[in-house]
Formats: structure tokens, C-alpha cells, sequence
């Protein structure tokens, strides 16, 4: 077991557990509010249209992601020691743990992203990527917080454009660009889901050479004394100030605004759009300016959780099973592509369009969703639910998890990865012979 030292708080901290000792509610709750901007980006904003619906799905573009990410670090920190990083043999033991975890992540995150292909590029599965950031936080496990900033530090202004050159290696015609190919030709991953290693590490959506300091960033937080006032203080001014200093130094150095058209990784070609803070582009204005509002929502959380008590459980509760969530979010987004009903949920303009085309739609693009070729829409319940889908599936999380949580301590992906991480690390007793 990982030895754990008790910890100080400071005089004015507040209880901020409940279920299991020790655990903060509040950090449950920030879980929620990520997957919850995923929902509300994929299926729309419930409860809301015009301008409030359009305001909500700008503001979780990239963020919620962000967040996500973010909490995979303070996750790390809570299950390995928190204030008081493991030494010896117990940083030996959680290593093991993390790593078995990790792997976990991948082979389900892989099986997610083949189970919900349908969804095409409207939807990449960032388990696998999860999966990746675990594995590659394994050595910094035994840092302090002091230490884990300044690895955060670095890994965000070095991270993205050493990921920018790599990738430009790729592109051209270079030897690193046939060791890509050779590897590709017998990665599981990239044979299964084209999410293989180089995918995770620097050709996919989710990079871990541009993310990784998000989860060194969330390691460093949750290596602090969460349960102090003063301390969440300190983590919300500091999100507030790199938040600002993110988007405001990219602005001016972009002062025509942002120059990347579309979101995700910089294209190779280039260079110039690494100075743009766009969602999910992953460069280091990106990770300043959306990590900066990971800690500041952290904080908050943190913060409400003590002081509403449990007026926040049922939001802590569906946080608690934040990867069941995300699993049954995009198995739904699948099901409404194939079944047709995912345009009528209000989305934008030009995608509803593409969703109507039918036999128009091309088909060489791989990557294209699985949209009905004969253009139907469902009628009856199947575009009921479809029209009202973030509401349906708002309801149905607050429904499901305050049921499954009232007979059981962890969802059904969370108890899976854990009892297969107990499996695998526990000491194995050798048998007695019968006598």
C-alpha cells in the first residue's frame, strides 16, 4: 500500500469530503462541469437557445477538454499521497498502479473509439489519449509541487512546438516519416482505431506532447492542501492571472484575431498560427488561457462544495462517474448519427446541412459521420428524444448516477479499471498444498 502521511490544514479549512474518507467533493464536482461542456458541445445546451446556448458552447469549446485533462493530474495526486508525494517502496507501488491503470485506459479508450467510428470527426474518443498522459506522468510521481510546476512550466513552452517540428518531420519526406509508417503498420491502435502511439503522442486531436502539462499542472495541485481556504485562494488568482496572461498576450501578438480557421492541432504549414489561443489547438497560449480557467473552476468547486453542503451531491455524484458518463455520452452522439435524429438537436447550420445530404455525402473521407446515404429523419420517439436530447440525457445523468451510487461505491467503468488495477498489482500469495 502506498504509505500516506496525515495531513495539516489550515485553521480555517472546512470538511470537504463525503462518501469514502477522504475524498474532496469539490474536485467530483469540477469532473462534472467538464463532461457536462462535452454534453453540451456535442448534444447542445440544455435548457437553452439563442444567445445563451451559443455563448455556453464558445465558452466549453477546448475548456471542458481542458478541465478534463486537468483533473487527470489532481486524480494522479489524490490516489498517489497527495501533499506528501510516496517514496521507496510505496512510489515503486503507485508507479506499478498508475501504469496498470494507464493501459487500462488505453485498451478501453480504443474499444470506445471503434464502438462510436460512426461519429467520424465530430467526435474524437480522448480515453486512449488519457491513457497515454497516465503512462507519461509515471516519473513525475515522486515530485513535489515545487518541482511538478516547474515540469509544467517547461513542458508547456517547449511541448507544442516541439510537437509542431516533430510533425513537420512527418509530413516531409524523412526518415522519422518512415519510422511512423513502419510503426503504424503494427500498432494495434493505429490498426484499430488509428489511435496508436504516434496518434496519441503527437498526430491526434489530443496530443500528449502539447497536453501533457495540463496533467503536470493538475499533479502539482493536487499535491497541495485542498481542504485549505487560503490555499484554493491562491489557485484561483493564479488561473485567473495565467488565464489572462494567455489570451491577452496572444491577442496582441494576433491582434487581427485568431488566425487558425478551424480547431485543432496547427497544421504543419503553419508556424505563425503556434501564436493563437484557439480551442484544442494545443499551443502554449491555448494551455495558458484554458488552464488557467481549469484552476480557477477547481477552486470554485472546491470552494461551493464546502459551503452548499448537499445541495451539490447530485452534481458530485454524476462526477464521481465522469468516464461512465463520457463512455455513454458518445455511444449516444453514435446512435444519433445513424440514426439520423442528431441534426434535429439544433446544431450548427453547415453541419446540419452535411447531415441531410444523403447520397450526396462524399464518400472517400474516411473520417466523414456515418449519416444516414437515403437522408431520413427518425419521426415519433426516436426524434423526440433526438430533438430534446440534451435535456433527455441531462436528466438521465442525474437520474442514473444518484441511482447506481445508492447501491454501489464507484460506476461501472470507474469499479472495472480499479478492480483489473488491484488485480494486476496485488502481491500474489502462493498457494498452501493441501495436507
Amino acid at each position: 500500500m502506498t504509505a500516506v502521511a496525515p495531513e495539516r490544514s489550515s485553521p480555517r479549512a472546512r470538511p470537504a469530503t463525503s462518501g469514502r474518507p477522504g475524498r474532496l467533493v469539490g474536485v467530483d464536482v469540477a469532473r462534472f462541469v467538464a463532461v457536462f461542456g462535452m454534453f453540451c458541445i456535442h448534444f447542445g445546451v440544455p435548457f437553452a437557445s439563442g444567445w445563451p446556448e451559443v455563448w455556453a458552447a464558445q465558452f466549453f469549446s477546448g475548456r471542458s477538454t481542458a478541465l478534463f485533462t486537468f483533473l487527470a493530474g489532481v486524480s494522479l495526486a489524490l490516489m498517489t499521497g497527495r501533499a506528501t508525494p510516496p517514496v521507496g517502496v510505496a512510489l515503486r507501488e503507485a508507479r506499478s498502479r498508475v501504469a496498470v491503470r494507464a493501459v487500462v485506459l488505453l485498451v478501453l479508450g480504443l474499444v470506445l473509439a471503434k464502438a462510436t467510428e460512426a461519429t467520424g470527426f465530430l467526435l474524437t474518443v480522448i480515453i486512449p489519449f488519457y491513457g497515454l498522459y497516465f503512462l507519461l506522468a509515471v516519473p513525475f510521481l515522486g515530485l513535489r509541487a515545487r518541482g511538478l510546476v516547474v515540469a509544467a512550466a517547461v513542458s508547456a513552452a517547449v511541448g507544442p512546438q516541439l510537437s509542431f517540428v516533430l510533425r513537420g518531420w512527418i509530413a516531409a519526406d524523412t526518415p522519422m516519416a518512415g519510422l511512423v509508417s513502419l510503426v503504424d503498420s503494427v500498432d494495434p491502435g493505429h490498426l484499430l482505431a488509428e489511435e496508436g502511439l504516434f496518434d496519441l503522442l503527437l498526430l491526434g486531436f489530443y496530443p500528449a506532447a502539447s497536453y501533457l502539462p495540463l496533467v503536470l499542472a493538475g499533479l502539482a495541485v493536487g499535491r497541495l492542501d485542498l481542504t485549505s481556504t487560503r490555499v484554493r485562494l491562491r489557485v484561483g488568482v493564479t488561473g485567473l492571472v495565467l488565464s489572462l496572461v494567455g489570451y491577452q498576450v496572444s491577442f496582441l501578438l494576433v491582434p487581427v484575431g485568431p488566425p487558425s480557421p478551424v480547431e485543432g492541432t496547427i497544421p504543419v504549414g503553419h508556424p505563425e498560427w503556434l501564436l493563437a489561443a484557439n480551442a484544442h489547438s494545443g499551443t502554449t497560449f491555448e494551455l495558458l488561457g484554458s488552464g488557467g480557467i481549469a484552476l480557477v473552476v477547481l477552486a470554485i468547486c472546491l470552494e461551493a462544495a464546502d459551503r452548499a453542503g448537499r445541495w451539490l451531491t447530485p452534481l458530485a455524484k454524476a462526477g464521481s462517474m465522469a468516464l461512465t458518463l463520457y463512455a455513454a455520452h458518445a455511444v449516444a452522439l453514435a446512435w444519433q448519427i445513424v440514426s439520423g435524429g442528431w441534426p434535429l438537436s439544433g446544431v450548427p447550420e453547415n453541419l446540419a446541412h452535411l447531415a441531410s445530404m444523403g447520397p450526396a455525402l462524399p464518400l472517400d473521407d474516411p473520417h466523414m459521420p456515418w449519416f444516414p446515404r437515403d437522408g431520413h429523419q427518425p419521426t415519433g420517439v426516436v426524434a423526440l428524444v433526438n430533438t430534446f436530447m440534451p435535456e433527455v440525457f441531462l436528466i438521465f445523468t442525474f437520474a442514473f448516477t444518484y441511482t447506481w451510487r445508492h447501491f454501489f461505491r464507484r460506476g461501472p467503468l470507474e469499479a472495472l479499471v480499479s478492480d483489473v488495477v488491484r488485480w494486476a498489482t496485488s502481491p500474489k500469495r502462493p498457494r498452501t498444498p493441501a495436507t
